[in-house]
């Protein structure tokens, strides 16, 4: 029977509203500028005057008057390769500033930007560019794409590289490495080129280069990393309109506490195709005036290096690459050479979260080494440009574990949020549900892609495919995607992130997963990943025997944990720092099940 719910609906009340600093709802009135992103960007690039550097890159420092002259540089060579406006070209490279003067470019001449994910696999980047007739590509990730290229789809192929932005002595040293490349470059068909030989084979068009706005138009094209409704990495449509307004609610949430603040610095090192990561990092650093340090190395140690080198007041990396930070900072600690970290005003995580116990005790050590402030847990969506919650007040929240997970704060300026039933109802304060997410940043769409677009925005809502939460102040929780559950012979759902919050309770573990497998079966099988505590003396047998007896306990009859593996350390991550569920679903054996006091070995090859 259909559920029916009455009274005043969250999203309609949103109470959250109390949280916002004086004046924020005023800011959101009104019309969005009528302009390309580009000239939305470029109008706060003149207005600063060089006073500012804009990105730092390996030591080189680029002011904005030099993004600009790259800009124009980049579009008059895509004008004369015969580039026009909704001509679509692909850009496939990771966080270098030319990436962003190929896109700002792109956009400036009215042509779509397709940025493919760099971590999806060889056949998914290739579907993903199967209209584009030029492609910037970097170098070191051309394989992925080296088929398709080589069709005669593609007109030209510009190689970018690390190298072309640096500064000597670092840039000969890096130039040398891929010298060989370089070099078969000019032995391949015409259509290849590097990024210099580009500028001087297409850098001298002197027609007009600024495309009028095409208003509601898809502009750019940016991946998604699979966590909606379904698996595959999806594209996804944004126009120039969505991207600006999300500029409009940012601005509103600034007046909270000023986060992006004038003079100060922010460090990326994500890849541009992450639109949270690429307005967070980028685009709202440069148009509030603030300095990006650049790096398109992705690693622990890239990291925790950096952000202890650079001190940068905003960044934002997945919980596991927080959590890695942070081992590093006690670590220090011990060795009596605790960090100063009162330089951060927005450490941001993002992508994917921690457990509660994780977060207090990060946030404990940011209160040691004289942080004036907690690490901000937030959601976003590529669906949706950016960001949809962000907790407004950080060191207030997540005080209170009964819930199991962190909360993701409170709806964004601008952003409504509903957690809904399985049949389109929105459910009260207090009940779980899939987070809905309602904002003038929506995408035009899943591009190329209408039947998956209708079945993602209902009634103007874009459905997250998370299972969510709200409270009775509007604070949102986030307990997992929907799609990592098994069902009873009953047909009631078992997701995994309960089995992993339900093992996360025993004192001797400090981080669980539960996680289905298939093998060669046609029945999945549910099995758990368990990080032990450090200080735990507890035997193995007594670690499983206690866990598999309180899971026996708690799953429904039929559903059961088949087996077990204790590991130390953290879980294994993905590039981007987003934990590698697909290498543990293809785990099949090294698993135990305790049964009559003794750990019996289990495999499901």
């Amino acid at each position: 029977m259909e559920k029916v719910i009455t009274g005043m609906k969250p999203s309609e009340e949103m109470r959250w509203k109390k949280f916002y600093a004086p004046g924020a709802e005023k800011m959101l009135e009104g019309e969005t500028p009528k302009q390309t992103l580009w000239q939305f960007m470029k109008e706060s690039m003149l207005e600063d005057k060089d006073r500012h550097d804009a990105i730092i890159y390996f030591g080189n420092r680029i002011s904005r008057s030099k993004i600009i002259e790259e800009v124009e540089l980049w579009a008059k060579v895509m004008k004369n390769m015969g580039i026009n406006p909704g001509d679509e070209i692909t850009l496939f490279a990771p966080a270098i500033p030319e990436s962003l003067y190929v896109l700002f470019a792109a956009d400036m001449i009215g042509a779509i930007t397709i940025m493919p994910n760099l971590f999806s696999a060889n056949d998914q980047v290739q579907a993903a560019v199967c209209n584009s007739k030029v492609a910037f590509v970097f170098e070191g990730m051309e394989d992925k794409l080296t088929e398709k290229l080589m069709t005669d789809q593609f007109k030209y192929v510009v190689l970018m590289d690390v190298a072309r932005s640096m500064r000597f002595p670092k840039k000969p040293i890096v130039g040398a490495i891929s010298w060989v490349k370089r070099y078969k470059v000019r032995h391949r068909d015409p259509k290849y080129m590097t990024m210099n030989q580009a500028v001087k084979r297409f850098g001298n068009y002197e027609g007009e280069l600024e495309a009028p706005l095409r208003e509601g138009e898809t502009s750019m094209v940016f991946a998604s990393s699979g966590t909606t409704l379904v698996s595959k990495a999806k594209l996804i449509g944004m126009s120039d309109k969505a991207v600006i307004d999300m500029f409009r609610d940012a601005l509103a949430f600034n007046l909270k506490s000023n986060p992006f603040c004038e003079g100060t610095t922010a460090y990326c090192y994500l890849p541009p195709f992450a639109a949270t990561a690429f307005f967070i990092l980028m685009l709202a650093p440069l148009y509030r005036r603030m300095t990006v340090y650049l790096d398109p190395r992705l690693s622990l140690d890239l990291f925790t290096n950096a952000t202890l080198t650079i001190r940068p007041q905003i960044t934002l990396v997945p919980g596991r690459l927080w959590e890695g930070f942070f081992e590093r900072v006690e670590e220090l600690i011990k060795q009596g050479k605790r960090p100063d970290l009162s330089f951060f005003r927005m450490p941001i995580m993002g992508g994917e979260g921690c457990t509660p116990e994780a977060l207090e005790h990060m946030n404990t050590l940011l209160r040691e080494c004289g942080s004036p402030i907690g690490l901000s847990s937030g959601y976003g969506m590529s669906e949706v440009f950016s960001v949809a919650t962000v907790d407004f007040q950080p060191g207030v929240f997540d005080t209170d574990h009964g819930k199991k997970t962190i909360s993701v704060g409170y709806p964004f300026p601008g952003v409504r949020v509903g957690v809904f039933d399985e049949n389109g109802n929105e459910l009260p304060y207090g009940e779980r549900g899939e987070m809905w997410i309602k904002s003038p940043s929506m995408m035009t769409g899943y591009y190329g892609d209408e039947e998956l677009t209708r079945a993602t925005i209902k009634d103007g809502w874009v459905r997250s495919g998370d299972l969510s939460e709200m409270d009775e102040d509007g604070l949102v929780y986030i307990y997992g995607r929907m799609k990592q559950h098994i069902d009873t012979p009953s047909g009631e759902p078992v997701y995994m992130f309960d089995i992993s919050n339900e093992l996360r309770q025993d004192p001797a573990v400090k981080d669980s997963m539960g996680c289905i497998i298939n093998g060669d079966v046609k029945n999945p099988h549910i099995v758990a990943h368990i990080i032990t505590d450090e200080n735990c003396e507890d035997s193995e047998l007594d670690i499983l025997t206690r866990l598999d007896e309180k899971m026996m306990r708690l799953l429904p009859e039929g559903i059961k944990v088949e087996g077990y593996t204790l590991h130390k350390g953290l879980f294994r991550s993905r590039l981007a720092g987003k934990l590698d569920h697909m290498y543990y679903e293809q785990l099949l054996d090294g698993y135990k099940k305790p049964k009559n006091g003794e750990l019996k070995d289990v495999s499901f090859k």
